[in-house]
């Protein structure tokens, strides 16, 4: 009977040893999942204040990069534009909308402000390309993205038990000093500020806009405005003159030596007397879906039976050089191409 009554005391006694544990363990508790709540929204938050970065990053991507060959700095002004659309729809770090956001996010115990998003040229990841085609496709030295913002404990429990001198616990939850913190889309904030961004390459010197995307139909080859496309065919020129410079000219030399002009079709050069030469840039074709595409020879005339390249033809305006040189020829004894003249 005795051992009985000791074995429910004994009993009783751990019961009571575990409800106190657990009482313990509550107050302990309450404090941890506080800390997990607030936590896991920094974490949510941090990640939005990136998510504002790269998504001006991309975003720039779509604006206009360049005018061929003339101005490269429009990259620069898209990407800026595309910065500032970043940071006023990610101002209450959602971005979910193409409206500015509210300037804030609250939520249980964490509360996001001051985002901020700015993106430059010149991140040190430019490709100059080839040396010849430089003074034509200019490098802008790349771009980067970076965003910061700042995360505050809002309605955070700074005490929990310790009221009076014989409180459960002796230090508080949550000091004033730690409870703002500085996020930065890349990296740790380095005195004050975020210095890690993300940097890519922009602009691929394609053809884009409505000054750069029509078809090149040609009006006139070697003027002033030779198609419709100027700035397809200064960039093809500008391209194209530097590697041509040492093509020899001995071809062109030989056929005015032996017929005393230029057999080659005039075109504006010659009004400077420098005619059509080996170096001359020519465009051959205009595009698929130009109309004059195909480019069709002259053909024989039915009539006479020449063709309009044939020694002594005045078929077309094109082709008077040949008429004019052979006439010219003939008159000192019929010598021509190589025949020895009387």
């Amino acid at each position: 009977m005795t051992s009985r009554i000791a074995r429910r005391v004994s009993r009783r006694h751990r019961r009571g040893q575990a409800l106190l544990e657990a009482a313990l363990g509550v107050t302990l508790f309450v404090s941890i999942v506080a800390f997990g709540i607030h936590l896991s929204e920094v974490g949510f938050l941090s990640l939005k204040v990136q998510e504002a970065a790269v998504s001006a990053l991309w975003d720039g991507t779509s604006g206009r990069m360049h005018l061929i060959p003339v101005d490269y700095g429009k990259a620069g002004d898209s990407m800026r534009g595309a910065a500032a659309n970043a940071q006023a729809r990610y101002s209450d770090f959602k971005g979910l909308s193409s409206a500015a956001g509210g300037g804030r996010i609250t939520q249980v115990f964490t509360q996001g402000t001051g985002m901020q998003v700015s993106c430059t040229m010149g991140a040190g990841v430019g490709w100059n390309g080839a040396v010849l085609t430089r003074p034509v496709y200019r490098d802008n030295g790349g771009t980067s993205c970076g965003a910061q913002a700042t995360l505050s404990a809002w309605r955070f429990p700074r005490a929990f038990l310790d009221d009076s001198q014989g409180g459960l616990y002796q230090k508080r939850n949550l000091d004033d000093a730690v409870s703002r913190m500085q996020v930065c889309a890349v990296g740790r904030p380095v005195g004050g500020g975020c210095t890690g961004r993300f940097a890519m390459l922009v602009d691929d010197w394609g053809l884009a806009g409505e000054l750069e995307s029509p078809t090149c139909n040609i009006l006139m080859q070697d003027q002033l405005i030779p198609c419709t496309n100027m700035a397809f065919h200064a960039a093809s020129w500008s391209t194209y003159t530097p590697t041509s410079l040492p093509i020899p000219l001995g071809a062109s030399a030989l056929a005015e030596a032996a017929l005393f002009i230029n057999p080659l079709p005039p075109t504006a050069l010659a009004m400077v007397g420098l005619g059509m030469k080996e170096q001359t840039f020519w465009i051959s074709a205009a595009g698929e879906e130009a109309a004059n595409f195909i480019q069709v020879p002259p053909l024989m005339d039915p009539i006479s039976r020449i063709w309009p390249t044939t020694p002594g033809s005045l078929i077309g305006v094109t082709t008077a050089p040949y008429g004019m040189a052979y006439a010219n020829r003939m008159k000192d004894g019929r010598c021509f191409l190589g025949l020895e003249c009387d």
